[in-house]
C-alpha cells in the first residue's frame, strides 16, 4: 500500500496534465479516494506515508459528497512540494544492476 501511494503521488506530480487532456482525471480522482479510504479505513499504511495526499483526500472526500468528481483537482503548492521530496528519496534508493535483473530473469524462466 505503501508503494502504491507513492506511486500515485508520483502520477499527480508528473502526469496530471497527461490525465486531464486525456479526460482521465476524474477516473483517477475516483481511484485516489478509494485507495485512500480503503486504508484508512483498515489501518494499512503509517499517517507518515499517507500524509502526503491527506489534503487532497479531504477535498476529494468533501468534492464527491457536494459535487462529481469530473473537475480537475489539483494538489496545492505544499502538497507538491512533499510529493516532489517523497519522489526523490525513492529515486535515491539504490537500483538492481541491469545484468542482475537478467540473470534472474533467465533463472525463473
Amino acid at each position: 500500500m505503501r508503494l502504491l501511494i507513492h506511486v500515485l503521488t508520483h502520477i499527480y506530480r508528473s502526469h496530471w496534465q497527461h490525465l486531464v487532456e486525456l479526460q482521465l482525471h476524474p477516473h483517477f480522482n475516483t481511484l485516489v479516494y478509494h485507495v485512500m479510504a480503503f486504508s484508512k479505513q483498515f489501518d494499512l499504511i503509517d499517517t507518515k506515508d499517507s500524509d502526503v495526499l491527506e489534503e487532497l483526500f479531504e477535498r476529494l472526500r468533501r468534492h464527491c459528497h457536494t459535487l462529481s468528481l469530473s473537475s480537475p483537482i489539483m494538489p496545492t503548492p505544499e502538497v507538491t512540494e512533499v510529493i516532489a521530496a517523497d519522489t526523490q528519496l525513492l529515486n535515491a534508493q539504490p537500483q538492481q544492476p541491469a545484468a542482475a535483473v537478467h540473470n534472474s530473469a533467465v533463472l525463473s524462466s
